[in-house]
């Protein structure tokens, strides 16, 4: 087939298209990564609550159930505890550690107010404020033991450009209470 000037065959494109393209794609792509990698941090921060959530589980049935049965029939003290939590954290969450993990456990083997009936508490790594300790609805038959985890939570990917979403450090606290069986 014979072209003649001024006519387009099927495949060509007008000198301004190619531009066009490259343009869209040069304003979109910057747009397109900080979605994708907010989606990533995002992700990330949730395998953390997630691994936040188990370890002070893990801890107070641990305190509560007197440890190792077949070993001991007396509750742990509170750094047998918080050695079990920090084991758990720093196994899970990458770049966790013990300066920048806190873990405060309250347990009937630290000892008990005689006023309120509420479990003596040891804190373990940085500083944080956390509440006290409830009193066991049911005290002084029972009393409960509490571990808090406190973590500051950096993004996998960190920059300006992508904490607009979320911001650039998080910190999540987690805490779980038990009735001692001792």
């Amino acid at each position: 087939m014979k072209q003649f000037p001024g006519q387009r065959g099927s495949g060509c494109r007008a000198g301004g298209e190619e531009a066009q393209s490259l343009l869209e794609t040069a304003a979109s792509l910057p747009l397109l990564l900080g979605v994708a990698f907010n989606i990533i941090n995002f992700s990330y921060f949730w395998f953390v609550v997630l691994a936040l959530s188990a370890a002070p589980r893990i801890g107070v049935e641990y305190a509560s159930q007197g440890g190792s049965a077949m070993e001991t029939v007396s509750a742990p003290g509170t750094a047998a505890v918080s050695n079990l939590v920090y084991e758990n954290v720093t196994n899970a969450i990458r770049g966790a550690t013990t300066g920048n993990v806190t873990v405060r456990v309250c347990t009937n083997a630290k000892g008990v107010n005689p006023a309120n009936g509420i479990a003596l508490c040891d804190t373990f790594g940085p500083a944080v404020a956390l509440s006290g300790p409830a009193a066991d609805p049911e005290a002084p038959v029972y009393v409960l033991d509490r571990v808090d985890v406190v973590y500051t939570v950096t993004p996998v990917i960190s920059g300006k450009a992508f904490s607009v979403v979320l911001p650039s450090t998080l910190q999540f606290h987690r805490q779980v209470s038990m009735r001692s069986l001792y």
